[in-house]
Order: C-alpha cells, then sequence, then structure tokens
C-alpha cells in the first residue's frame, strides 16, 4: 500500500510538471509571437529603418492692428452679501472707450471710487461694443457673451488706505477669427498702499 501511495504521488508530481512546463512554454512562445522584445533575444527585433521626428513650437502672431473696447459700467462685488456696487469712471465720464492693443506695457485709469471697507471678490466690466481691425484693415463687430467681463479678485479695502487693481487683460485672437467672440483672459494685481 505504501508503494501505491507513493507511485501515485510521483505520478501527480510528475504530471503537475509537465504541466507547468507545457504552460511556460506557451507563454514564452505567446510571448515572441507577439513581438514583445525579450532581454537577451533579438530573434525577432531586427533593426528596422528610423525616421526623424521634428517638434517645434511657436506664438502666432495675433493678426490684429487694433483692439477697441467701449466699457460702459463697472462693478464690484462684496464677499459679505454678494450685492454689486456701481464705480464711478475716471472724471465722471459715461463709458471709457480704449483701444487694448495700444496700452502695452502702459495702464489707463477707469476708476478712482471710495467704497465701503471689506472684502471683494469680483470686478465686472459691462462691455457696450468692441471691434477688431485685422491686419489687412478689415474691421470685425466682436460679440461679449453674456456682455460683461467678469474677473476674480481677492481685494481687501482697508479703512484710509488705497488699493491699486491692475487689469492685465490677453486677448484670445483664436476666438476673434473664428466666432468674432471677445473672450480675454483676465488677471488682475493688487497693491496695497
Amino acid at each position: 500500500m505504501r508503494k501505491n501511495k507513493r507511485a501515485v504521488t510521483r505520478k501527480k508530481t510528475g504530471l503537475y510538471i509537465a504541466a507547468g512546463i507545457a504552460v511556460a512554454v506557451i507563454v514564452i512562445a505567446a510571448i515572441f509571437a507577439s513581438g514583445v522584445p525579450f532581454p537577451g533575444f533579438g530573434g525577432s527585433q531586427k533593426n528596422a529603418g528610423t525616421g526623424t521626428l521634428s517638434v517645434a513650437i511657436m506664438d502666432a502672431p495675433a493678426n490684429l492692428t487694433h483692439l477697441n473696447v467701449t466699457v460702459s459700467a463697472l462693478f464690484i462685488q462684496n464677499s459679505n452679501n454678494d450685492s454689486w456696487l456701481q464705480l464711478n469712471f475716471t472724471d465722471g465720464v459715461p463709458q471709457v472707450y480704449f483701444d487694448l492693443l495700444a496700452l502695452k506695457n502702459i495702464t489707463q485709469d477707469l476708476s478712482t471710487s471710495a467704497i465701503p471697507v471689506g472684502n471683494y471678490t469680483k470686478l465686472r466690466l459691462d462691455v457696450s461694443s468692441a471691434n477688431a481691425t485685422l491686419n489687412d484693415g478689415s474691421t470685425e463687430q466682436l460679440v461679449v457673451p453674456p456682455g460683461h467681463i467678469d474677473v476674480i479678485v481677492s481685494i481687501e479695502i482697508k479703512e484710509g488706505q488705497t488699493t491699486n487693481v491692475i487689469l492685465d487683460m490677453q486677448v484670445d485672437t483664436t476666438a476673434i477669427s473664428h466666432s468674432g467672440n471677445l473672450k480675454p483672459v483676465l488677471k488682475a494685481t493688487v497693491q496695497y498702499l
């Protein structure tokens, strides 16, 4: 009986080893057939011809000579109650007109207003009209959806202190040329004096 148990155990072990070897051979054959490189074996991996990849980046020119914007109202939002406070334009004018492309590295004042002490989170420029003059001299009327441009800010107005905010407007010339929309990216720099 003892010999039969050993013989059966050896037979089972031999079958397990044979099955393991067969599975290993099948897995290795599948790896070679799939083309996955196997370290030390260059069999199916031949030196194929090479090509050249060239990657470059450029800044496309802004195909504009003028970008005229008329702002008809300027508001600031109070973070405490989300209310909007209208700011007066400099010199008491009813609206402000500017050519954005003429304001490279210079600023144009929009408003100097006394407002309540507190925290403010957004500026809003209502735009009544905008147009772009292209390099070929043609003019295109632009749309400002939804009629205003919001700028997220974090401003604290302190009693007796002046806070300067400079808006840096960067124009999306692709939106202008493809859809006639003025969709600028605005950054606000806040200086406390």
